[in-house]
């Protein structure tokens, strides 16, 4: 993939902080993993970053925006209004001190945001006597100028009844059970009819598979899907939908022509591409794919009917543009959930979250991924047309899935109530990233690294709350952010390499306890620009890397050697934390610890205990003897069984179990198919033998009864044997007169011999 234009330097990485004080931006320096600098002390490296950024503006803030192509951010001041702050032209003095608003009359405007490719504003306000005539409290401005391009009325505090297509050629307007569609210089285009749509949901980008040729018809064509929820006893319905020439046989389109685009007639559409009836919807969610020719719908009820959940019900389809069996017709997939995220519960299983693999120029279908069970919840990823399970993450106490804009790296992460754990993945590997931790050790010739690959060892824990969380435009590094009013204490920024390592505090431009304890509101990657049109074929402006190779020149320790170093680093850090005292920060989370060297409050030494040999490492969590913990083990089982776990494409019904026997990066010595299907045959046979042998038993148990009820009362005995064989008499009959036996008579007319005999034995 091609990168950022040879006439001018790539553009650097960064960052947007919006603080109750001032708005600022700051430049990430070199973020070169640890290991490769292992030959430096932090304190003489020279990737230290400079501190200090660029204030772009000071005063109290109530929004912002940024531009989709990474060029200027749109800030709210209440006192002045919408403020446009140039990035490329911000200097160390640029405040704003003229305080001169962008737009005109914006102090009440409440929100706002850009068009896909940042051509346009959108803003709503409340409505008010000054705004109810044509201009409308949902405006549209040109984002360049600021002039006023288009007003409409818009009574709920939304931006999503105005959407802009991925090209901005075309924008739909959502009215009362209709959507109407303009081009982009706001003349009619047509219509969709969709009687009591709540909402509907356009794709924001659009790319095509590499090696594909883009074909001018589809990209002239637009998809789009349409909700509208049950009423007076009707369920609730999704409709998949596509501009000109699929919006429902009540649409139809305006034909235009000409440069001044007067319209000539109108064409009426044709029916949807899919729809799909949803019993259980009161809400829902629109992902689309990076190719935009499909999306994930998620659909959500406040109430769960089988009160098997607080939160609700939740459920989760895959609407496609093609299906493949049809031509012109799309479906609606129910998306199957691998059986693994049923363990431990009863019921639907929740959804916890979806995401789509960024990258649309990967081969083959895009995929997508699910976090679904109750906790800890199994993250799986999916085919992008069958929708079946193709990979297992591992279960874990995670609700987040973010994806690098790149598609290759994966982050598994624990936010919100969570404790924020995260698992850096390698998607084209199907492998947790290894980390390798730096020691300075001049013993071994000024300085070496240590390779760390347990799955157990590898998850991250934040080093403070998590609220946002963004990967960089570049994939290279990962954002975590504490902020207010979500928490308001601890409140700043860390950022960790694609590996899981800690940028240390060293190599980053701010410092955190300028924002403390609460003064930080925002902070997000500045987007990177759109690529030129020369570029327009590589989709990205920076380019698509692997993970970096072991640094050269610096010895890596194995074996006994890299066992002691890490009990000598585990040593360090226990001793540093005891001298911070109890009111001292965390180590950072690139800091290993040996698992044996691991107690409550961070302290105490100890020798390397490798993972296999470790207490209580069937859960991957040490031992742990409270009452919770065990429990927990109890309820969580082993996260190693259903990790790194390739699935088979399923041959039973949905739910039946689907992990073969093909395990990417997990334990060895797992079976082979055929290994496995013999055993099947092996246990199939001992259970016949077994039910076999049990009848036997059964049978002889009766008969030992018999002989004894027989000895204590014959009398009763044989008036039991009289009135059978008088039923066996008249099934004689029956059977004579032409009616034919079922296998109970026949069974009892076949016991006539022996009860004859047994009666005669009575001596009654």
């Amino acid at each position: 993939m091609a990168s950022s234009s040879t006439t001018q330097p790539q553009r650097p990485i960064r960052l947007f902080f919006r603080s109750k004080e001032a708005v600022e931006l700051y430049t990430l320096s070199d973020t070169t993993s640890s290991s490769n600098a292992a030959a430096t002390s932090p304190a003489s490296s020279p990737n230290a970053s400079k501190k200090g950024g660029i204030t772009l503006y000071k005063g109290k803030t109530t929004f912002h925006t940024l531009n989709p192509n990474g060029e200027c951010a749109y800030i709210h001041d209440a006192n002045v209004g919408l403020i446009k702050c140039d990035f490329n032209d911000a200097g160390d003095n640029n405040n704003n001190e003229s305080n001169r608003p962008f737009l005109q009359d914006s102090k009440a405007i409440l929100l706002a945001k850009c068009s896909p490719r940042g051509s346009y504003l959108l803003t709503w306000e409340r409505a008010n006597n000054n705004n109810t005539g044509n201009n409308g409290n949902l405006k549209v401005w040109d984002a360049d100028t600021g002039s006023f391009v288009k007003g409409f009325s818009c009574k709920k505090a939304t931006l999503n009844t105005l959407q802009w297509t991925h090209d901005e050629q075309f924008v739909f307007h959502m009215v009362t059970n209709e959507v109407h569609v303009f081009t982009k210089a706001f003349v009619r285009a047509g219509r969709v009819r969709c009687t009591g749509i709540a909402s509907f949901s356009l794709p924001s980008v659009k790319g095509v598979a590499a090696n594909t040729i883009a074909n001018k018809e589809s990209e002239n064509k637009y998809l789009l899907t349409a909700f509208t929820p049950g009423t007076k006893g009707k369920p609730a319905r999704v409709d998949l939908l596509r501009y000109p020439d699929r919006m429902g046989r009540e649409s139809f389109t305006v034909v235009v022509r000409g440069v001044d685009d007067e319209i000539t007639g109108s064409t009426p559409s044709g029916p949807s591409l899919a729809s799909k009836s949803l019993f259980s919807a009161e809400e829902v969610t629109v992902q689309w794919s990076p190719r935009a020719d499909s999306a994930l719908l998620l659909t959500q009820t406040a109430v769960d009917s089988t009160g098997e959940s607080y939160y609700g019900s939740t459920h989760l389809f895959l609407l496609l543009e093609n299906d493949g069996k049809r031509p012109g017709f799309g479906s609606a997939v129910s998306v199957p959930l691998p059986a693994e995220a049923a363990a431990g519960g009863t019921g639907t299983v929740p959804i916890v979250g979806t995401n789509w693999i960024t990258n649309p120029q990967i081969n083959g279908p895009v995929p997508f991924a699910v976090i679904s069970g109750r906790m800890p919840a199994l993250a799986s990823l999916h085919h992008g047309i069958t929708a079946e399970p193709s990979f297992l993450f591992g279960r874990a106490h995670r609700n987040v899935m973010d994806v690098s804009p790149h598609g290759r790296f994966v982050v598994c992460g624990g936010y919100g109530n969570l404790a924020g754990g995260m698992d850096f993945w390698d998607r084209n590997k199907g492998k947790r990233i290894p980390r390798r931790v730096a020691l300075n050790d001049s013993a071994s010739g000024g300085g070496s690294y240590v390779t760390i690959k347990e799955a157990t060892d590898l998850t991250v824990t934040s080093c403070s709350p998590v609220v946002g969380h963004q990967w960089s435009p570049d994939s290279r590094t990962y954002l975590v952010s504490t902020t207010s009013p979500r928490m308001n204490v601890d409140n700043g920024v860390h950022i960790y390499r694609y590996d899981g390592s800690l940028v240390g505090s060293e190599k980053l431009p701010w410092e955190n306890s300028k924002y403390q304890p609460d003064k930080l509101l925002s902070a997000e990657y500045v987007p990177a620009p759109f690529p030129t049109e020369l570029e327009e074929k590589s989709f990205y402006y920076y380019p698509d890397r692997p993970q970096s190779p072991p640094p050269r020149g610096v010895l890596e320790l194995k074996g006994e050697a890299a066992k002691a170093a890490l009990t000598k680093l585990s040593s360090q850090n226990s001793q540093s934390n005891g001298r911070k005292g109890n009111g001292g920060n965390a180590a950072p989370a690139s800091a290993y610890v040996p698992p044996a060297a691991r107690k409550t409050g961070g302290g105490g030494g100890g020798s390397y205990v490798p993972p296999g040999a470790r207490k209580g490492s069937g859960t991957g969590r040490g031992g742990g003897g409270s009452l919770a913990e065990r429990m927990r083990r109890e309820r969580e089982g082993s996260a190693a069984n259903v990790s790194g776990i390739k699935v088979t494409k399923r041959t039973g019904p949905v739910g039946a179990s689907s992990v073969s026997a093909s395990v990417v990066g997990g334990a060895s010595g797992e079976k082979s198919k055929s290994a496995l299907r013999r055993e099947k045959q092996r246990l199939a046979k001992e259970k016949a033998e077994k039910e076999a042998a049990d009848a036997a038993e059964r049978a002889n148990e009766e008969e030992e009864a018999r002989v004894k009820a027989n000895k204590a009362d014959p009398a009763k005995r044989a008036k039991k044997i009289n009135k059978t064989l008088k039923q066996i008499d008249e099934i004689k009959k029956k059977k004579g007169s032409g009616v034919e036996l079922n296998d109970d008579q026949k069974k009892k007319v076949a016991s006539e011999e022996g009860l004859r005999k047994e009666l005669a034995s009575l001596g009654l």
